[in-house]
């Protein structure tokens, strides 16, 4: 569209005016004084002078067309005779030098002579003619050829110098030689017939083209526009300038809104007036249009926001696993507000600090340090519940836009934009309520967690209870069996708990087992699993270990219990050690724990502090 330059007022509306109607206003003034009669017969001045140069040009281009074309017709045809008679010549002389070199006989070498004379006229005949380009790399190829079969097999064979007698393996391998050298020379030949062959057709293509297309077309245009220009001059003035200004009338009307005024013809200098009412009518149409697919575009963004939206609410909606509820808000409202990088931040269980939830981080990306409470923008955004803005590293944009659910604060939603434009007040709105619908799906997800970890987890020792076990022991029993991996189970009990608590006291005695917890924890590798099986009894999953191994790792942790309870100030306790591993008669969850059960109870009889397994002697 053209550049908008000025303004003017239509009632209570402000138009902007195109440039173009500013230069309609200077081009109506030119033709008030040019007029469009003037213009034509301008025009057709100009055609009229045309049509002669153009009946002088091709006349000139025909000239040369018929002199140059034919020279280079005459040329490739005499090169293509000589080079048909050369080979017509060396025909005649490899027969007859075949037919001495077989018999012997004289009368052959006579006719050599004479097809040798032919060959010596048609190489002169081809050395006359001006050859170009590849035919000239082409006929040089030729002669090559031809004169090493002479020089290398002709000179000998004419010369009586054929190797052996007739039928002689040597004179057979003379003649061998001969057909090696012919046939190239015979390759050579059919190459630059080819090529000049097709330069010959080519030539005399343009030729009758040429010849056909100046002689006649460019003569009838040229005369035709000559004629037609005189002719049409004169039907212009008379038919077009009337009706052009009804035209004229008509559109100004249309462009201005007045559909009821009669059409005014009068008046010749109008043509440009054309083009203005063109423009005028051209520029209302298409602001309409572009007015009316901004709208539709305005329409569509907010369709595909609200789509996005509800597809990002029903996905976090719609679980209770918190990495899945963390994932889907970062990229729902990066995709939602077009943020470039988005992270979650939920509020520790003390409400102290803001640690980032590791749900949609990249694996093997560093862990960011907890933010404490009004500590930077996302410290400040949880602190005073409220979105807060600033510029981040590298110029981008960062924003920390609260969590809140009720009157909580749950996290923190941390966003960055490259681009440093602020948003709108719509995009804040989309996103403090997409923040309002995160926090109530994050909240419930780490409820729900919550809820899941203490229903698995016994809440003094923090190792996984009896539910627990009962599941990841008929788990790995399954999958040893299948797989034919070795598994073991111990079970441990703590000598004499109910006397510690007898006499320290029950406080004491949780201690104790929280100790004892710690110290199973600190000392198993990551793949086992420590479990409190009920009271002071405590249970472990020993994956990918034998019987061996397992009383290796259970006289481990009897000496390190031993030891840590063996401190200045620190009750004496000791634990007595049971271990099965899975096997025929194993195979069953409830066989292997019975099995470490009745180990157990063997080194309870056997003194105590000490490790069994399934009836062997004690290995402390």
């Amino acid at each position: 569209m053209p550049t908008l330059q000025r303004t003017r007022s239509e009632g209570d509306e402000e138009v902007t005016m195109p440039a173009w109607s500013a230069l309609g206003a200077r081009s109506r003034r030119r033709a008030r004084q040019t007029g469009l009669a003037a213009v034509v017969d301008r025009s057709f001045r100009l055609v009229i002078a045309g049509s002669l140069v153009i009946v002088v040009v091709l006349g000139l281009l025909l000239l040369w067309l018929t002199t140059t074309s034919r020279d280079e017709v005459d040329r490739y045809e005499r090169a293509l005779s000589a080079t048909q008679a050369g080979h017509t010549a060396m025909l005649d002389q490899e027969s007859s030098l075949r037919g001495f070199v077989s018999t012997n006989d004289l009368a052959f070498v006579r006719s050599y002579a004479k097809a040798r004379g032919d060959m010596e006229l048609a190489n002169q005949r081809l050395l006359s003619t001006d050859g170009r380009g590849q035919v000239t790399k082409a006929l040089v190829d030729l002669r090559l050829a031809q004169q090493r079969w002479v020089s290398e097999w002709a000179v000998e064979a004419a010369g009586g110098l054929a190797p052996g007698a007739v039928g002689s393996d040597e004179r057979t391998a003379f003649l061998l030689h001969d057909k090696v050298l012919f046939d190239q020379y015979g390759d050579a030949r059919a190459d630059a017939d080819e090529l000049i062959t097709a330069q010959l057709a080519t030539a005399r293509h343009h030729q009758v083209v040429a010849l056909g297309l100046v002689a006649g077309a460019s003569m009838a245009i040229g005369l035709g526009m000559f004629v037609v220009a005189l002719s049409r001059r004169r039907r212009l003035r008379r038919d077009v300038l009337a009706p052009v200004r009804g035209v004229l009338d008509g559109l100004d009307a249309v462009a201005d809104g007045r559909y009821d005024e009669p059409v005014q013809v009068q008046g010749a200098r109008e043509l440009i007036d054309v083009v203005d009412g063109l423009n005028r009518m051209t520029d209302r149409l298409a602001r309409a249009r572009d007015a009316a697919a901004a709208r539709e575009q305005h329409i569509s963004d907010q369709s595909e926001q609200l789509r996005s939206i509800l597809t990002m609410v029903r996905e976090i909606g719609g679980s209770l696993n918190l990495d899945y509820v963390v994932a889907s808000v970062v990229g729902g409202v990066g995709r939602i507000v077009g943020a470039d990088r988005v992270a979650v931040w939920l509020t520790s269980p003390d409400g102290g600090a803001l640690v980032e939830a590791l749900g949609a981080r990249p694996a093997g990306s560093p862990t960011r340090p907890p933010v404490e409470l009004g500590g930077g923008v996302i410290g400040r955004a949880a602190k005073y519940s409220r979105l807060v803005t600033d510029t981040g590293e590298g110029g981008s944009q960062r924003l920390a836009v609260p969590l809140v659910v009720g009157s909580r604060v749950v996290g923190v939603l941390d966003l960055e934009l490259d681009d440093l434009t602020p948003l709108t007040d719509g995009a804040i709105e989309v996103l403090e309520t997409l923040a309002v619908h995160s926090a109530t799906a994050l909240e419930a997800a780490r409820l729900h967690e919550d809820a899941s970890h203490a229903s698995e987890h016994d809440a003094l020792t923090q190792l996984a209870n009896r539910r627990r076990l009962d599941a990841d022991l008929a788990l790995e029993c399954e999958r040893s069996a299948r797989y034919a991996r070795p598994l073991a189970f111990v079970m441990l009990d703590l000598d004499h708990f109910k006397r510690v608590n007898d006499e320290h006291g029950h406080a004491r005695g949780d201690q104790v087992l929280q100790a004892v917890a710690d110290v199973l924890t600190a000392a198993l590798r990551a793949s086992d699993t420590a479990y409190r099986y009920g009271g002071e009894e405590l249970a472990i999953i020993l994956r990918e270990s034998d019987l061996s191994a397992a009383i290796e790792v259970a006289e481990r942790l009897r000496e390190r219990i031993e030891t840590v309870f063996s401190a200045p100030g620190e009750v004496a306790v000791t634990a007595s050690f049971g271990v099965a591993e899975l096997g025929p008669r194993t195979a069953m969850p409830s066989a292997i724990v019975a099995a470490a059960d009745e180990a157990l109870y063997e080194a309870k009889r056997g003194g105590r502090n000490q490790v069994r397994a399934g009836g062997q002697h004690s290995a402390a």
